[in-house]
């Protein structure tokens, strides 16, 4: 196996993905890799494309620095470099892969827009991922206001229905906040949590266990 198709960028199940440094040292270790002329290019391609594995993680070594540039590109959007330059690396030999049944005649452009797609698709997930968390946080923030001023006008807690009437939500909303708030209070003082502003909620509390305690 050529060294840098190795485990660095597969890593086994629960290390840790390549640090920046890393990173930096397999674009570094690329750029001295062989560089094929444009006859052998070709014949790389198509040998690929019938399933070479060679010829594959050749081609893979030989582009890395693509991968790297569109990294440095998008890496201050919400994912870090190496995460991106995964991202990019798995773009990159699905193109080498499919780029003989693409129709497409430009290697280099085919193969960049991929590289591109696949990081522009994982900061989409990250990006839906924190704003379903704000969204989360500013839910459980609000069903404890609502509490609270339901408690304080009624002199008892509110039912799920006069919480839901409160907070304008459909009721199913309202009592699957309920289950995340009521976790977090078994894991944190109830004092504190009423007055946390959202952002200073931990979301892993909030979201581990959403299924309630039958679930435990």
């Amino acid at each position: 196996m050529n060294p840098l198709m190795g485990s660095s960028l597969n890593p086994e199940p629960g290390q840790e993905g390549p640090d920046e440094r890393h990173v930096e040292d397999l674009a570094a270790a690329a750029g001295r890799a062989h560089r094929p002329d444009e006859a052998e290019h070709q014949r790389l391609i198509e040998a690929a494309g019938r399933g070479d594995q060679s010829a594959r993680d050749s081609l893979t070594n030989a582009h890395l620095d693509w991968v790297l540039s569109a990294a440095r590109e998008r890496a201050d959007r919400g994912l870090s470099e190496s995460d991106l330059f995964q991202e990019g690396t798995i773009g990159l030999m699905e193109a080498i892969q499919s780029f003989p049944t693409s129709r497409r005649t430009d290697f280099e452009a085919f193969v960049r827009e991929q590289v591109a797609d696949h990081m522009e698709r994982a900061l989409a997930d990250e990006q839906k991922a924190v704003d379903d968390s704000k969204m989360l946080l500013q839910s459980a923030h609000d069903y404890v206001e609502a509490e609270l001023k339901a408690r304080r006008e009624l002199g008892r807690p509110a039912t799920n229905l006069e919480l839901a009437a409160k907070l304008e939500w459909p009721t199913q909303r309202t009592e699957e906040i309920g289950v995340i708030v009521a976790d977090a209070r078994r894991r944190h003082d109830e004092e504190i949590l009423q007055y946390l502003e959202p952002d200073d909620i931990d979301l892993d509390t909030l979201t581990e266990d959403q299924n309630g305690p039958d679930d435990r």
